[in-house]
């Protein structure tokens, strides 16, 4: 019984050695390749088992995990806030051109 005990200690011990490797190769095989490189290794491995903005959140995190930076902030949300401003400057274009328009039919 304790011989068993120390056979899978051992095992224990081997897989945690594994890991550890695995896990510095996987590391500086990723600090070799460009941004683009990593995004399209992490679009090939993730295809079809998430969604595409999932894919692209997953992307930024393991970029910036590599690159040791902070992720970058949701660049959907800055498109949204762009999309909002660009809806209020043609909704107020378009509000001058009705006065305009009841102006001169006014007159």
């Amino acid at each position: 019984m304790k011989s068993l005990f120390r056979l899978v200690f051992v095992l224990l011990l081997v897989a945690a050695v594994a890991g550890v490797v695995a896990s510095i190769v996987s590391k500086k095989k990723l600090d070799s390749m460009t941004d683009d490189e990593i995004r399209e290794y992490l679009g090939l491995k993730l295809a079809g088992k998430v969604g595409d903005d999932q894919l692209v959140k997953i992307q930024d995190a393991v970029v910036s995990g590599v690159r040791g930076k902070k992720p970058p902030v949701d660049h959907y949300v800055e498109d949204v806030e762009e999309a909002m401003e660009d809806l209020d400057d043609v909704a107020q274009d378009a509000a001058e051109e009705a006065a305009e328009a009841e102006e001169a039919a006014a007159e």
